[in-house]
């Protein structure tokens, strides 16, 4: 019966609460499910009995809700007290109680799903029963608590701080009035609110009564009491923060004590132990960056990762851990420079934003963070990619942030720093202004006092400054020379940062300088230089900036007065800045620069060798980089103006031989980085395992060399043995005989080899002058210069001939097309070709070979086919057979692999400047340097050699798509000796390996599939393969020896041809990369015409029974031209150029 289930029911629950046995809960459950139900039939039974028995149902499947998690329970629970509140109407004794365990329900279902309707139904019925509860009712301390905690709940939720306060008035209630069983829970509900509140308002009011709470909590529990944990914590948390707030490490280490009881508390298998290895790692983190303790950041990261891996899934606090764990490895990695802990680092802060939605408060600190740590890799590793990414990520943070965020202020100092480092790589003027504004912000933000105004109003100097560089606005120099002199005025004397600010300015002084200006004028330039050499450690890496600046200054003296003393000056603190035992070569190369500057302003001598030391310098900088596409941005910037200005500036001092020198090393250098093919050291590793070696223990020492300024224990004396083991490398490397010139200048007598069959011309284009030299097999240089023509003319030129040639939309008249294009080119033989003809006819006959080398803007213009078209007299190509040449090194190299098989050797990419300290001697001898002897065989272990037949094979790439191929296959298979081997790669052979396979084995090869040539990036010019596109670059990587390669392939032009430097064909680069001779065109030409002069070209060229090595494709181009050019456009006959040997 009824009364026997209840009983039974009762004594169930009993015995649950006395042994803890989840069995007997869920026998309570069982009978008073069965005596309700009894009641619910039995018309005897009043409605009191029957809500006295569903609130007990309802109570106890909360219990076993808490304990076992289940949201059935819990939500049964509720329905059984929504059941019983209606059986208990207004007025009704019990309806009071009723309605708080109704809502203490509500609350445990709000916590578990965090539906906002439950926290409000429980807050109105919570109001509800206490209204109806008589004021000193022992009954109200339940619902008054349970009130207290829903609203400091909905706080938590909204943020609304009303509720806080109101939440914190009932708990001051129910700690004052509580029996001493229920004081420990009391008190700790009020001192984690206030706890709360003070962490929004700030009053230390509030954190003292919180501690003061805690300890009140403690001192009232019980043994074993489940909420010590939570109690101790809140202590902890309150000593922690008062810690920061007043500083006393007291507070700090009883903190840290209180976090390690609180973990003991929660052994493991603890659903909250996560938390309490969370906040001790947090408060040795404190400890850490207070002491320095690496035994504390070693914990706090262990204590992290444990935190993470009971942490249950998907949890909301996963975030914070990430984030936090991310930051603890970044102290780690500034304390110890393992790059596995920033690579960690910035995995662990991308995890974490994941978890944060665009309201959450913790986004913007976790996108500052991750924004940080990829800045900091592009310092450490160079990968451009870093510096894009930390850009983007502040400037995420900065969406996120008001402008009253704690961090706003560090994250416009942070994108501030990574704008102005994007901008010296690539020179983007918007970065500096995006900076600039940015910087302008943080002074209007922070107060005049605030400890960041001196280095913020640095930074804005600095930008300024360099903006000035870009764009010459004065205004912005005035700005500079204000901000840093308030810098200055703020630092204190010892202030470590005050060298820094004296350099900047000493900087900006010095140019404000002009040549109207006394010399006195730049007695404040020198004063401030000299006050921060004093202030700089002697192994400080600023120094060389220091020493880079007074050189610069004492020169311009020098310009001035005469004075040898200060040359002397000049240079000796020039050759300090070379030679200094740290930090980048960055500040000498642009001391370099400002010295070309005035050398060219006031025409000074000093000039070439100021450029000398720039492209040298220039050169150390690529090779400081890491990473391909920086040091490719860096040359791309620099070098070939820099080339073309240093030649000219030689040629202006009647230096003809240094012109070519200098010429040569700077596009050696733009060649070399655009190819990106096989670094000097690549080339090293390729001789084997000795090579490997050496080039691996070159690279070693670069890196410690440049981690030196980072590292404040290394010495200035360690600097120095790094620097004499580097040196002592670089003699080993020496004594290989492909490397004698390791890092050394090319000397114009090696460059002259290149002239040994015939004369080469190099024509240069610069801001200063347009010129041509002649290099002969023997003797100096011819000077050919050009006084009525100005870059501006060369460049006006180039558009021309690419209007008339390229774009003929623009013009579709043929015929006035092909006129207007024979007069342009009687131009250019009138203003360049024929006084260069003039020399070279006295000394050259008739129908040799010559060598065309342009440079710079002179790329654009087809020298080849100059000629006085409007008269009956010859053209060029009826007087010499011209072909052209990347750099002279690479036709040296195209040379070296010209002969047997046997002395061939794998070509190397010539190195240019190096590392040299000193003048070079000024005399050189101009007749060319013995032959050298026959390299022995090279080794079988690389890849890239093999022994050709006796009279070589033709291979021709036919096109991906097969049914293009067969036509082409005959036409040139019909026009070749049946005694050559021929083989056709065709249809699903057009793929990657099979192609790559032919290159390595061809002595001749034909391309016919479709080509993207990319004038900007020449290497990156795509070859359509079935499987892919293969690149100019990945050819490189092969190391053809193929002698010759004829490209008769379709060409899209991929850029704008008119705004490059130097304009770079397809057949250049692949002569650059090993190919020994190429003929190809300059520009798409109709199929037709190709055919025709295909047909005469084999035929002239195969004619004679000779090696396919021994041919001379030039002159057989030459020949075929001539004879198709009554039948071929003038404008596609032209295009057709062959390059190299």
């Amino acid at each position: 019966d009824f009364k026997t289930l209840e009983r039974l029911a009762d004594d169930f629950y009993a015995r649950f609460e006395l042994h803890g046995n989840s069995s007997d809960l869920s026998l309570a459950i069982t009978h008073y499910r069965s005596a309700f139900t009894v009641a619910s039939s039995s018309p005897v039974l009043s409605n009191d009995t029957r809500s006295k028995v569903l609130g007990n149902l309802a109570n106890v499947l909360s219990i076993r809700f808490q304990r076992q998690g289940d949201i059935i329970d819990l939500s049964q629970s509720i329905e059984c007290h929504v059941a019983a509140l209606e059986l208990r109407p207004a007025g009704h004794p019990g309806r009071a109680s009723t309605l708080a365990n109704y809502a203490t329900a509500l609350l445990m279902r709000y916590g578990k799903l965090g539906v906002n309707a439950d926290i409000e139904l429980a807050i109105e019925h919570l109001q509800a029963a206490l209204e109806s509860l008589p004021p000193r009712d022992p009954g109200r301390l339940m619902p008054l608590m349970n009130y207290a905690s829903a609203l400091f709940s909905r706080f938590q939720s909204t943020g609304c701080i009303s509720d806080l306060n109101r939440a914190i008035s009932q708990y001051h209630a129910t700690a004052d009035t509580c029996p001493p069983e229920s004081k420990a829970t009391a008190c700790y509900n009020l001192a984690n609110a206030l706890l709360s509140r003070f962490k929004i308002v700030d009053d230390h009011v509030d954190l003292e009564s919180s501690i003061k709470y805690s300890c009140v909590a403690l001192h009232a529990l019980k043994e074993g009491h489940p909420d010590h944990p939570l109690i101790i914590t809140c202590l902890a948390t309150g000593l922690i923060r008062r810690f920061e707030l007043c500083g006393d490490i007291k507070d700090l280490e009883s903190s840290i004590k209180n976090f390690r009881i609180s973990l003991e508390l929660r052994p493991p298998g603890n659903p909250t132990r996560f938390s309490a290895l969370g906040d001790l790692a947090d408060t040795l983190i404190i400890r850490y960056n207070l002491q320095l303790g690496l035994p504390d950041l070693e914990l706090a990261i262990d204590h992290y990762y444990d935190a993470l891996r009971v942490l249950p899934l998907k949890h909301r606090d996963e975030g914070m851990l990430l984030n936090n764990l991310g930051n603890a490895l970044f102290l780690r990695l500034t304390r110890l420079g393992n790059l596995n802990d920033l690579e960690e680092a910035i995995e662990k802060h991308r995890l974490a934003l994941d978890h944060y939605t665009a309201e959450s408060e913790r986004l913007v600190f976790t996108l500052e963070a991750l924004a940080t740590g990829y800045d900091v890799r592009f310092e450490r590793l160079g990968d451009p990619a870093d510096i894009h990414s930390a850009i983007h990520y502040f400037n995420e943070a900065l969406l996120h942030a008001p402008s009253d965020h704690p961090h706003y202020i560090a994250i416009l100092n942070g994108i501030t720093s990574s704008l102005g480092t994007r901008f010296r790589v690539y020179g983007e003027i918007t970065d500096l202004d995006k900076a600039i504004s940015h910087s302008r912000e943080v002074i209007e933000l922070i107060h005049p006092t605030h400890a960041d105004r001196a280095s913020t109003l640095h930074t804005i100097a600095g930008a300024l400054l360099d903006r000035f560089d870009e764009r010459g606005d004065e205004f912005d120099l005035h700005q500079a020379y204000l901000y840093c002199s308030a810098s200055l005025y703020i630092r204190q004397s010892h202030d470590s940062e005050r060298a820094s600010c004296e350099l900047l300015l000493s900087r900006i002084l010095r140019t404000r300088f002009l040549p109207w200006h006394e010399t006195k004028d730049l007695e404040p330039v020198l004063h401030h230089l000299r006050c921060a050499k004093e202030l700089y450690p002697t192994d400080h890496s600023l120094l060389l900036e220091v020493y880079a600046e007074l050189s610069t200054v004492h020169f311009l003296k020098y310009l001035f007065t005469h004075q040898p003393s200060e040359l002397k000056d000049a240079s000796g603190y020039h050759e300090l800045s070379l030679a200094f035992t740290g930090g980048t070569s960055i500040p000498a190369f642009r001391a370099s620069m400002q010295w070309v500057r005035y050398a060219e302003m006031y025409r000074h001598s000093s000039g070439v060798d100021a450029y000398r030391t720039s492209i040298r310098l220039l050169d150390r900088l690529a090779l400081e980089m890491r990473s391909p596409e920086l040091r490719q941005c860096l040359v791309a910037r620099n070098a070939v103006t820099l080339a073309v200005d240093a030649a000219s500036c030689a040629l202006r001092f009647q230096k003809p031989a240094e012109a070519i020198e200098l010429l040569e090393q700077g596009r050696e250098l733009v060649w070399g980085q655009l190819a990106r093919v096989m670094t000097m050291l690549d080339d090293l590793r390729a001789t084997g395992e000795q090579g490997i070696a050496l080039a691996n223990e070159f690279e070693r020492l670069n890196r410690e060399l440049e981690s030196v300024p980072r590292i404040s224990s290394v010495t200035s004396k360690s600097c120095h043995s790094l620097l004499k083991d580097r040196e002592a490398v670089i003699q080993q490397i020496r004594r290989k005989r492909e490397f004698a010139n390791f890092l050394l200048q090319p000397l114009f007598c090696q460059l002259q080899r290149a002239a040994s069959d015939g004369p080469v011309i190099v024509v240069n284009a610069s801001q200063y002058s347009c010129d041509a030299i002649i290099i002969l097999g023997t003797g100096h240089p011819i000077h050919v210069p050009f006084p009525g023509m100005s870059l501006r003319d060369v460049s006006l030129m180039g558009s021309r001939f690419n209007e008339l040639i390229r774009d003929r939309d623009a013009m579709p008249d043929a015929k006035t097309r092909e006129d207007r294009l024979a007069r342009l080119l009687s131009e250019l033989w009138d203003q360049v070709v024929y006084p260069i003809v003039q020399q070279l006819i006295s000394r050259t006959p008739r129908g040799a070979r010559i060598w065309w080398c342009p440079t710079g803007k002179f790329t654009s213009i087809p020298l080849h086919a100059a000629g006085p078209y409007c008269t009956s007299e010859p053209r060029l190509s009826h007087v010499y057979v011209s072909s052209y040449t990347s750099t002279l090194s690479a036709l040296v190299r195209s040379r070296e692999v010209s002969g047997p098989p046997q002395h061939r050797r794998t070509p190397l990419t010539s190195s240019i400047s190096g590392f040299l300290k000193g003048r070079r001697n000024s005399h050189r001898p101009f007749s060319p340097s013995p032959s050298p002897s026959p390299s022995p065989s090279p080794s079988p272990s690389l890849s890239s050699q093999r022994v050709l037949p006796a009279t070589g094979n033709v291979i021709v790439i036919g096109h991906p798509s097969a049914q293009e191929n067969d036509s082409e296959f005959d036409f040139i298979r019909n026009r070749i000796p049946p005694s050559v081997p021929f083989k056709r790669v065709e249809g699903e052979n057009v793929s990657m390996v099979p192609v790559v396979s032919a290159l390595k084995e061809a002595s001749w090869i034909h391309f016919a599939c479709p080509a993207l040539h990319d004038p900007a990036q020449p290497f990156r010019t795509t070859f359509e393969m079935r499987d892919g596109d293969l690149m100019v670059y990945d050819i490189a990587r092969i190391r053809p020896q193929t002698d010759f390669a004829f490209v008769s392939a379709s060409q899209n032009m991929k850029t704008d041809v008119t705004s490059a430097d130097e304009l770079m064909s397809l057949t250049v680069s692949l002569q650059y990369v090993g190919f020994k001779s190429v003929i190809g065109t300059l520009w798409a030409v109709d199929e037709e015409v190709m055919r025709r002069v295909l047909s005469v070209f084999y035929k002239n060229a195969l004619s004679k029974a000779m090696p396919l090595s021994q041919i001379d494709a030039a002159r057989a181009l030459n020949e075929a031209l001539r004879m198709t050019e009554e039948t071929i456009p003038l404008s596609q006959q032209i295009a057709f150029v062959h390059v190299g040997a």
